[in-house]
């Protein structure tokens, strides 16, 4: 990270990554991976205007769709196919409509968690 100010690599490490107990060395953890995706994804929302191809995403990112939807879900989006009003209020073409898209409205709605099951 030479072309970035040592500022900036000193606040993403440590933000996004963990200092291991026995070295001075910092760890990228899974919790730590998930903090980073979910900041991305925020930042992919705002510039989509609240509406996100997560089948690209999850392309880039060479993850399952799935994956990808359940921490989109996780942020309070809903995953659904765009109506033809969503079409023309974000300016994308008809053929959107296929793919689902990350949408996120107001007000927010969470995964509920689920109960314990009880047996006996």
């Amino acid at each position: 990270l030479t072309s970035m100010p040592s500022v900036v690599a000193d606040g993403l490490l440590s933000r996004f990554t963990e200092s291991a107990r026995t070295s001075s060395k910092s760890q990228f953890t899974s919790q730590k991976e998930t903090l980073l995706l979910t900041h991305m994804f925020a930042l992919c929302l705002r510039v989509d205007d609240y509406a996100t191809n997560t089948e690209i995403i999850a392309k880039d990112l060479s993850q399952s769709t799935q994956s990808i939807n359940t921490l989109f879900k996780s942020m309070g989006c809903q995953i659904t196919k765009l109506t033809v009003a969503d079409l023309k209020r974000f300016g994308l073409p008809d053929s959107a409509a296929e793919t689902k898209h990350a949408l996120l409205k107001v007000p927010l709605e969470f995964p509920k968690p689920r109960g314990k099951r009880r047996h006996g």
